[in-house]
């Protein structure tokens, strides 16, 4: 249901603007609760390597929940399944709050992570109905860079509630946004509400199996899954290490946290909105492509400053700035380009890529973790390696740029 020459309606505000709350659902469960981590280590008497476990095992249920989400809104309708993935995560960020050791902490983080995988995975899915090619990127890399405002804003938010509150209230913050969310899921009506055309009977397991086997078969498929996935890991890797080493190594206060994290997250909305711009004149794999040499020198450099410059704050901001933008220009036109090879099963698709971009997260997150010292060597070389196999994945969607599904 194309929209190229259609103006723009209040209705359409409100329909945008709920995508980028549903896309948001899975960053606002980390940013704004980023700054409370080391409050709620004190508080739930647990390790920092445990504290940052719940960064890990949220998006482990993250990846789970897209494999059930993405196929479910393909046989029974977008809207009715996101009203109850919606319902579903707000329940489970109100009995986050009231966690009282870290290991109820992680059963409901991981919880509270499948439910808001119904948000990633449907507003991909929803966007790709509405739009083709290009066209579907740009859009993507729209709502991108609106979704940017959650951890520019989200981070010293955080800050000021573990500073006023408590880090507790950080999670019903979350459940009133997905409240707001919820109120707007109307306005998505019309955007394939229905059952897919495609969509056949019950649906099992083996149809899970089949949609991984067709997708990660799929070399193009592959190649954006390598690069998305990979270039985001680097991206999770900085997340979860942070609110430490902006503590340990620049001696960042936690009520300037928010402050020094957004600055860097610029860097993203840049890149973004450039690359919303930039898709229509190169195309999605070129511009993709780009962005996965931005990102590789990026680190190369942060690495080099940590060896030989570790005390250059400024430095490190440039490039951090730097490293956020070239991920702006890859992250619509990696999920978009292969949600592109599958149109008529996007949720499928679309939860393959999610519950592989969101594991493989989860599992560098949980390595950097633990391989954490109080500096910022560690981190910074994983960052480097996932920025070289996203160059890589981008390698292989030129080899295959003439496959299809």
């Amino acid at each position: 249901m194309s929209s190229r020459t259609r103006k723009f309606t209040r209705r359409d505000v409100i329909t945008f603007a709920t995508l980028t709350g549903l896309l948001a659902f899975v960053p606002i469960s980390t940013d704004l609760y980023l700054p409370a981590i080391p409050t709620m280590t004190e508080g739930l008497g647990s390790s920092i390597s445990q504290s940052q476990l719940t960064l890990s095992l949220f998006m482990l249920g993250v990846a789970c929940g897209q494999i059930i989400f993405g196929p479910l809104s393909d046989q029974f309708g977008r809207l009715p399944v996101i009203r109850v993935g919606t319902l579903t995560y707000i329940a489970f960020s109100l009995l986050s709050s009231l966690a009282w050791n870290i290991e109820y902490m992680w059963l409901a983080r991981i919880a509270q992570g499948a439910a808001a995988a119904s948000g990633a995975v449907i507003a991909r899915a929803l966007i790709r109905d509405r739009f083709e090619g290009d066209r579907a990127a740009q859009m993507m890399a729209l709502t991108g860079a609106a979704m940017a405002s959650v951890p520019l804003i989200a981070p010293t938010l955080g800050a000021y509630i573990t500073v006023e509150f408590g880090w507790r209230f950080t999670f019903v913050a979350q459940s009133v946004f997905a409240v707001l969310v919820y109120l707007g899921l109307s306005s998505l009506q019309s955007e394939n509400s229905g059952p897919s055309s495609d969509s056949k009977g019950k649906l099992t397991l083996r149809d899970i199996a089949i949609s991984f086997r067709d997708c990660l078969g799929n070399p193009k498929f592959l190649g954006y899954q390598i690069a998305g996935t990979l270039s985001f890991c680097g991206l999770f890797i900085y997340l979860s290490t942070v609110s430490f080493f902006f503590k340990d190594v620049f001696q960042v206060p936690t009520e300037y946290f928010g402050l020094a994290f957004a600055m860097t997250v610029i860097g993203f909305v840049v890149g973004s909105l450039l690359s919303s711009r930039l898709v229509m004149k190169w195309g999605q794999d070129k511009t993709l492509h780009r962005g996965t040499f931005v990102c590789l020198g990026a680190n190369a450099l942060v690495l080099f400053l940590t060896l030989y410059l570790p005390s250059s704050t400024v430095g490190f901001a440039i490039l951090s700035i730097l490293f956020f933008f070239g991920i702006g220009l890859i992250s619509a036109n990696a999920s978009m380009g292969a949600l592109s090879l599958y149109p008529h099963k996007a949720g499928a698709a679309s939860a393959v890529y999610g519950c592989v971009h969101s594991l493989s997260s989860a599992t560098v997150g949980a390595v950097a973790g633990l391989l954490y010292a109080g500096r910022l060597l560690e981190p910074v070389a994983l960052m480097l390696l996932c920025s070289v196999g996203a160059l890589l994945g981008s390698a292989l969607i030129h080899r295959f740029r003439h496959h299809t599904a």
